[in-house]
């Protein structure tokens, strides 16, 4: 899964300081770091003393059983062939998920969706000037790995991506964002009638297609620039893990932050029967065509073009300059699809609650993978099936979750998300009811360093989790290693930020999109996590994204694997079995203060560049962001204390709450009374749909979250308080402030129901 990488400094823009956030030394403590597995599993959040000896000894079943022998059997099983979703080989896959889950005591089944998606017919790449010649769109084979020479994975090609053929003179424009085609055009130049190239990273790769689309461009080559995952970020596959010249990074184009799911159903699932829209009326897919490419082929493109030279902050890491053009390089792009409704399998394995069997705790990966899929997604998916083995015997020794748990294996996400997406969009007033919360584990290992990002209201069982599991290289625990690595990377950058004092405080990266949370988070308002552990990693969606580069490069020894499987597993038995379900609010007012924080300087650098832009209009140097400042109406200056007050409301009642939960469960009686707890829980689980709004966010109606989502033009990164940035950033007065009424109005919405639930708790604890 990509991620944009940014910083703070002052620009406030965020990478740490989503996890690592200093606040004032009010802030009540994080939890503290626990000793070493000897002590551990330690289960206290929503448990009652009466009941954590019985949870402790499940969770010891669970924890003893993933092995890394298991979790390499299980990825050498899931890799063995290509498994692009739609084919027989992901079928094939899907059937061996479910029986392994079968195998491990649980009732499992195939739950199929037809959708509209594409597979490759024939791609073609043309250099026709300078020179000519026929551009590789596939890899190079290397002796010592023999699954880099499979014809069985498609050539280069674009999930959603257009059908056609185009010809013309190339234009380069970095990343391809939204601000990059604005500094071009402040250049005087334009890409309408021409071929654009652009490298991988920042955004979403099918907003790069978008962008070029609206401003009339023909079609749209993607490469991996060696400075974003090649030779300048360490050794290249096969002697390292980064990305070597032929690698190829497939994907889909799709408007991902439009909306995900398949596009002939928008909105809705795709079902049997369906009614579907026609191709000419699916605005969240490219109608120009485009392909992927390698950094070793699109050398030769680049170096051919002329033009003006780049500004510094666009030159890659090949090693020549790099020129806008356009021309004199000139290609020509063939691209035939094979568009049709294709059977798409999710397998969903069942673990009945005893006590709210109604109530659910979802637990999902997906199986589907561009090539071999060893890091994304299958060493989630070999995780997935150690917690689910390490469950099985759990059940065996006599636990039983109050909860009804699901494990989810979703197919299609590559292409759009959708597996999960159509799975929600069939039931999501039964989830809204029901779900307590949704795990998801996409790529779960390139390294040893945890990443997590979610819904703050998870973020205290996730340091509770991570402090009970002990880390396999550095000793302590996982929590530790996880919060010193942030905590360092926050002594570095943040202090810089603000001159009060303040103290680190470790939260959670907020959600974006990119995988599979973001139906249940945004659309259904269900608290969603997301986590992996992290290491180099450049040959993301290539053929080398396989068995070979694990055993070598990411978890020789699949250590990390067996360490995601039993955080995995802790999480789900905590959020399956606490009589109390384990939601914490305090966390959510501190990290809404910090985001809004972040946004008010934002709003401030803002506004002091579009003032010196405009103040000496003159000396602006064309090409420069003050040139593209100096062409748009004034940054606005956003009065944001009516949100800043309502985060306070918020907070103050959500601390009064979550101090009455932990006096409940201290003071709980051996058998809480089931009417009591259940309307507790019900409280406690509504709290995250109250920040949805019914008519969605402006111009995307299927995103409902108020405070969480992608960005419009990012995909992937996260905006919070996504209205307000999307009304800053177009710059719109009355939108703005219609944005931060909704936000006032949804965030009140949920203290209100936080109120309701301290009175409960409040009741619950005196008995």
């Amino acid at each position: 899964m990509t991620r944009s990488a940014e910083t703070c400094g002052l620009t406030a823009r965020r990478a740490l300081l989503f996890t690592a956030l200093f606040l004032a030394a009010a802030t009540p403590p994080a939890p503290a770091a626990g000793p070493a597995s000897a002590e551990a599993p330690r289960p206290r959040l929503g448990f009652t003393s009466g009941s954590r000896e019985t949870e402790r000894k499940a969770e010891m079943e669970m924890l003893g059983t993933p092995t890394p022998e298991r979790e390499r059997a299980w990825l050498r099983a899931l890799t063995e062939e290509p498994h692009v979703a739609g084919t027989t080989q992901g079928k094939k896959v899907a059937e061996y998920v479910r029986d392994r889950f079968v195998e491990f005591g649980l009732k499992a089944e195939l739950v199929p969706y037809d959708i509209w998606l594409n597979h490759p017919t024939s791609v073609g790449l043309k250099l026709l000037k300078p020179e000519a010649a026929t551009l590789s769109l596939r890899e190079e084979g290397y002796p010592r790995d023999k699954d880099s020479y499979s014809e069985d994975a498609f050539p280069a090609f674009h999930g959603y991506g257009a059908a056609g053929k185009a010809a013309g003179q190339v234009m380069y424009v970095n990343y391809g964002t939204h601000e990059d085609f604005e500094r071009l055009e402040s250049m005087g130049l334009s890409v309408e009638g021409r071929i654009v190239i652009v490298r991988y990273g920042k955004v979403f790769r099918g907003l790069k297609v978008k962008e070029a689309q609206l401003r009339g461009a023909r079609a749209v080559i993607i490469y991996s620039d060696p400075e974003d995952d090649g030779y300048v970020k360490g050794d290249i596959y096969p002697d390292g893990p980064m990305r070597p010249p032929s690698a190829i990074q497939r994907g889909s184009v799709q408007f991902l932050s439009s909306g995900p799911g398949d596009p002939s159903t928008p909105g809705y699932a795709s079902t049997k029967g369906a009614k579907r829209v026609g191709r000419d009326q699916m605005t969240g897919i490219p109608k120009i065509p485009s392909l992927p490419l390698s950094y070793g082929e699109a050398a030769k493109i680049l170096r051919a073009l002329a033009g003006e030279r780049v500004p510094d902050d666009w030159q890659g890491g090949l090693p020549f300059a790099y020129h806008l053009g356009p021309g004199p390089s000139e290609v020509e792009m063939t691209v035939e699809m094979d568009y049709a409704i294709r059977p798409l399998y999710d397998v969903i394995a069942t673990i009945p609650g005893s006590a709210e069997p109604d109530r659910l705790v979802v637990l999902g990966n997906h199986r589907d993978a561009w090539t071999y899929g060893a890091v994304d997604p299958n060493s989630g998916t070999a995780s997935m099936l150690e917690t689910a083995r390490g469950l099985g015997a759990a059940l065996r020794a006599g636990w039983k979750p109050r909860r009804t748990i699901l494990l989810a294996s979703w197919d299609g996400e590559e292409y759009g998300l959708l597996g999960s997406t159509e799975w929600v969009e069939e039931r999501v007033q039964e989830l809204q009811k029901n779900a307590v919360a949704y795990i998801n584990l996409d790529s779960s290992v390139t390294g040893g360093d945890l990443d997590v990002s979610g819904i703050p209201s998870l973020r205290d069982l996730v340091l509770e989790a991570a402090g009970d599991i002990d880390d396999p290289r550095r000793g302590g625990t996982v929590l530790d290693a996880w919060r010193s690595r942030v905590q360092r990377e926050w002594a570095k950058s943040e202090p810089a930020c603000d001159p009060d004092g303040a103290r680190f405080d470790l939260q959670l990266n907020p959600l974006g999109s990119g995988s599979d949370y973001t139906a249940f988070a945004d659309h259904a308002g269900i608290a969603s996590l997301d986590f992996s552990f992290e290491g180099p990693y450049g040959v993301y969606h290539s053929i080398y994204d396989n068995f070979f580069w694990m055993e070598h490069f990411g978890d020789p020894e699949f250590l990390y694997h067996t360490v995601a499987s039993r955080l995995y597993g802790l999480l789900a038995m905590r959020l399956g079995s606490a009589e109390i379900v384990p939601l914490r609010y305090g966390s959510y007012g501190r990290a809404l203060s910090r985001e809004l924080e972040l946004l008010r300087r934002e709003a401030v650098r803002e506004r002091r560049v579009w003032e010196a832009a405009k103040a000496v209009p003159r000396a602006v140097e064309a090409g420069t962001p003050s040139a593209v400042e100096a062409r748009k109406k004034p940054a606005l200056q956003p009065d944001l204390s009516p949100v800043t007050q309502a985060i306070d409301r918020l907070t103050t009642r959500s601390n009064e709450l979550d101090a009455l939960l932990d006096r409940a469960q201290e003071n709980a009686s051996a058998s809480p009374d089931p009417a009591a707890l259940a309307r507790l829980n019900d409280a406690l689980v509504q709290v995250e749909r109250a920040f949805l709004d019914k008519n969605g966010l402006p111009g995307r109606a299927w995103f409902r979250h108020t405070l969480y989502a992608p960005g419009l033009t990012t995909g992937y990164a996260s905006w919070p308080f996504p209205g307000v940035v999307q009304a800053l950033k177009n710059r719109d007065t009355e939108a703005l402030q219609a944005a931060i009424r909704v936000v006032v109005e949804r965030i009140d919405a949920a203290t209100q129901r936080i109120a309701a639930a301290r009175d409960l708790a409040d009741g619950q604890g005196r008995k």
